[in-house]
């Protein structure tokens, strides 16, 4: 009977010490947006259980999706490392991202203070959609990788978040609040990848919550001017979803989605628009008023969705496996973006929220935004693997040539298939055998799409995509009865090609992207967030943009100087360079032909009607 006993107490203090040891095996994080000093928020982790006697912890250098290195670990400062008795154990910041943690068998906690990304003028600008911000009492945007790090080969453990959050404040996210009380919030995440994958948005809520189906769809908004509510985009969104639906074959991939969309006020100066994951995107856009950014909204927000079928259904292993501060390149960017940009004009052609010639006007756009801006003669396999570094400026024609690839694959596969099956029904395809967690190996994705298709595919990859020759398009579209005039290079002047937006409340104009500048853009030495206020002494006006450039470029002679007026950083300074002509480019012509045969029109209608 004692031994019994015995045993019954043996078994006891086993199990207690597992459970101990499964508890100590998990990150255990404190977020505080309530006690917030000069846009900085304090954050404490208890760590897991270490074995090694020094450890390095990370920060995220570059996430997925973004293709830039941003170095989130610049944005954190005082790190500190303890024991469990409150002493400090020695930290060595041996860069931006990494602190290696000496004696770190008796690590217990870890402290340190995150800036957000939103206000900083350091470094590199992060994008709205992949940043942070903190605005005490207002808005917090938290994205998961500018907040947390992870140890050297511990990135799949358990995470255990709790958020400290003022009152009146809500959550919003695509998983689901593990413990809410008025004064926190607690999630548990499998793994650091799961945390990057999961933005989250903390302000006085404006939410909606519409079931599509069987899915459940939240829009969450935070609108300093209140242009935007969540009620009108959640109608508007609800409706390109239910087209993204019926085009996907009749269900959404996602038990619950979230559209999580932050506001620019004003004075705020930074890369707009969104950033996609498996469950949710993340919006950074201009508070204006929502019948004048719908549209765009509803363009964003389709290619968005759609990145649920690729990457985050169907990728390759460097995907599958990313390591977010060493990482190898796929080759296949053509289909991780060029074809969910297609996707998100198509579907929406094809469910009658736009007409075929507002859909032939965006493909004319991205021609002449491809051959104007970007080389035309790079592979886009190589684009693809060098993106990060040596072809990192013409990334952008991921979204322009890029969805013409998938726009041509479309067709062809529509020609061979006599129109039964598209570029959707191939995906769907790969999505079936590619789910979330096998990967395909990148150097043998085209011959896997050739064996599941047509032999004459294997030719267009081999000349168009993995070669340099330029697209087919004049053959392609003449498949639909389209014509097609490619656009014609001619000399001329330019203010160098940036990327320009508008502030409606104080009615500036501001360069809000360089990628796109040409050579003597770059003498200029435009810089993102100029406020441009003259140029060669003639005030800006209130409206009329158009024109106004017009006129300035049409006047410039071969011995001009182009002198800008700017504001930078709250200070005026004169940008100068003299004039020079550079190629430029007159806009590609895709209209429909009306004397388009019989078999064009056939396969033009199951082309628009997704051969329903």
């Amino acid at each position: 009977k004692m031994n019994f006993k015995r045993i019954i107490l043996q078994i006891t203090i086993c199990i207690i010490g597992l459970l101990n040891l499964k508890a100590q095996n998990n990150y255990k994080y404190k977020l505080d947006l309530v006690n917030v000093t000069n846009d900085q928020v304090n954050v404490e982790l208890v760590v897991p259980k270490i074995k090694k006697n020094r450890i390095t912890f990370y920060f995220a250098k570059i996430i997925p999706g973004t293709y830039q290195v941003y170095d989130f670990g610049r944005f954190v400062s005082n790190f500190m490392a303890y024991d469990e008795n409150g002493n400090f154990l020695e930290v060595v910041r041996k860069d931006d991202n990494t602190f290696i943690i000496n004696k770190s068998k008796a690590l217990y906690k870890i402290t340190y203070t995150v800036d957000d990304t939103y206000d900083s003028n350091e470094g590199k600008k992060v994008s709205g959609m992949s940043g942070t911000n903190i605005e005490a009492d207002k808005n917090f945007v938290l994205n998961g990788h500018g907040f947390y790090g992870y140890f050297e080969g511990m990135k799949q453990l358990e995470y255990e978040i709790k958020i400290l959050k003022p009152k009146g404040f809500e959550g919003s996210s695509a998983i689901n609040i593990l413990t809410r009380t008025e004064t926190y919030d607690t999630y548990k995440m499998p793994s650091f990848n799961f945390v990057v994958d999961t933005p989250m948005m903390y302000c006085i809520p404006d939410q909606t919550t519409k079931k599509l189906g069987n899915s459940e769809v939240l829009v969450s908004v935070y609108s300093p001017s209140k242009n935007v509510s969540s009620d009108y985009l959640s109608d508007k969104l609800n409706k390109l979803l239910e087209a993204q639906k019926n085009y996907m074959g009749g269900k959404l991939p996602v038990d619950k989605y979230a559209f999580l969309m932050y506001f620019l006020s004003p004075d705020q100066h930074m890369v707009t628009g969104a950033l996609e994951h498996n469950y949710s995107s993340l919006y950074a856009l201009p508070d204006l008023p929502q019948e004048q950014i719908i549209q765009p909204i509803l363009n964003i927000s389709a290619h968005e969705f759609f990145h649920v079928i690729t990457p985050l259904s169907i990728h390759s292993k460097e995907i599958q496996y990313f390591d977010f501060n060493n990482p190898d390149m796929s080759k296949h960017l053509w289909m991780y973006e060029g074809v969910t940009e297609y996707f998100a004009h198509h579907a929406q052609l094809v469910g009658s929220l736009t007409s075929l010639e507002q859909f032939l006007e965006e493909i004319a756009n991205k021609i002449t935004t491809s051959v104007s801006n970007f080389n035309d003669e790079l592979p886009f396999t190589d684009l693809s693997l060098g993106c990060l570094d040596k072809y990192r400026n013409e990334y952008g024609n991921v979204y322009q040539k890029g969805a013409l690839i998938g726009l041509c694959l479309d067709i062809y596969l529509r020609k061979y298939s006599n129109g039964d099956r598209g570029l959707i029904d191939l995906m769907n395809q790969l999505a079936k055998k590619y789910d979330n967690d096998k990967p395909f190996e990148d150097n043998l994705l085209f011959k896997e799409i050739v064996s599941i298709t047509y032999p004459g595919i294997k030719s267009f990859f081999t000349r168009y995509v993995d070669g340099n020759e330029p697209l087919p398009l004049y053959a392609v579209l003449k498949e639909l009865g389209i014509d097609y005039k490619a656009p014609e290079a001619y000399l001329g002047f330019s203010l160098g090609g940036p990327s320009l937006g508008y502030n409606p409340s104080t009615k500036i104009i501001y360069v809000a992207d360089i990628g796109g500048l040409n050579d003597f853009g770059k003498k200029v030495d435009y810089r993102v967030g100029d406020e441009l206020i003259s140029i060669n002494g003639e005030k800006l006006p209130e409206s009329g943009f158009h024109q106004y450039f017009q006129n300035i470029t049409n006047n410039l002679k071969g011995n001009d100087t182009l002198n800008i007026l700017v504001r930078r950083n709250g200070n005026n300074i004169q940008l100068s360079a003299k004039v020079e002509k550079v190629k430029l480019y007159k806009p590609a012509i895709v209209t429909i032909n009306p004397n388009a045969t019989r078999e064009q029109l056939n396969l033009r209608y199951k082309w628009t009607k997704g051969a329903m």
